[in-house]
């Protein structure tokens, strides 16, 4: 069972994206120092900046719901926010930190030996996450090692949620790969599964489709570190290369061994297949 700490932290992300996609107004600064305050361990402070929020939406509630310009799966969104923010709050109130189980005396996660990658993407970006599943298994890697939601045989437990199982393998070493999209952005599911990286406080890479636009304000306002620049799919030869650099990472992770001829046949069976 996940404590209140690390469910606030996984949901995060999509508390974020809900609230800033109806208003960038002065909430946000709460919401800013929410997650300086869970990054920092401080109940206290954790609790004063849910009550702010709390308050905020006990004042705007009403105004979300009966907003025209307000999509009826937004309001909904909005509701389970309040409802989740409402409930974490007695949560946390109650919660002895000392308990914290996945926090280490260096103030890290503590791992476990079990090594899985995680491809988190949008549905409607299947094309190239298909092509890097390919990819990725033809190095070696396992079905069982890698989660990819779209595929049949990378899928979760049956009648899991990806969020759930992702809270219950929090200990697992967890490589993330992040199929960037301007879709991607406006999903707020996809934003709390990229919640698992800042979660499990391991190495990410950001893999970018080729209509992604690095000046999306949305994309300079999610937690983790966009500076950390990974392989745009636009089969250039950057592309190629960060494709080995890529490549290279697997490899290191799952200490496995590089064959030179399959490892260049796979990169240009990849750099066909996003074509």
């Amino acid at each position: 069972m996940v404590d209140p700490y690390n469910k606030l932290r996984m949901e995060y992300n999509s508390i974020y994206s809900v609230i800033n996609s109806y208003t960038s107004g002065a909430i946000t600064c709460y919401l800013d120092g929410l997650k300086e305050a869970i990054d920092s361990y401080k109940k206290e402070d954790i609790l004063y900046y849910l009550e702010k929020i709390n308050k905020w939406y006990g004042d705007n509630i009403s105004a979300i719901q009966s907003n025209d310009y307000v999509l009826d799966s937004e309001q909904r969104e909005h509701a389970d926010n309040k409802l989740f923010l409402e409930e974490i709050y007695k949560e946390i109130k109650e919660y002895d930190f000392g308990l914290i189980a996945n926090k280490s005396a260096c103030g890290g996660i503590k791992r476990n030996g079990i090594k899985k990658i995680f491809l988190s993407h949008r549905s409607t970006n299947k094309k190239y996450a298909d092509a890097l599943e390919r990819f990725i298994v033809g190095l070696g890697v396992k079905n069982d090692q890698l989660i990819y939601t779209s595929h049949p045989l990378h899928k979760i437990p049956l009648g899991k949620k990806i969020y759930d199982y992702l809270r219950e393998n929090i200990n697992d070493q967890i490589f993330m790969i992040i199929l960037w999209s301007n879709e991607y952005l406006d999903s707020p599911a996809c934003l709390s599964e990229m919640g698992a990286a800042w979660v499990t406080q391991t190495d990410y890479i950001g893999i970018y489709c080729p209509e992604f636009s690095f000046e999306n304000p949305k994309y300079h306002e999610v937690p983790i570190d966009t500076t950390k620049m990974g392989a745009v799919l636009n089969g250039d030869a950057n592309c190629k290369a960060s494709m080995i650099e890529f490549k290279n990472k697997i490899q290191a992770f799952f200490n496995l061994e590089d064959d030179e001829q399959k490892s260049a046949y796979l990169i240009d069976q990849f750099i066909n297949d996003i074509k």
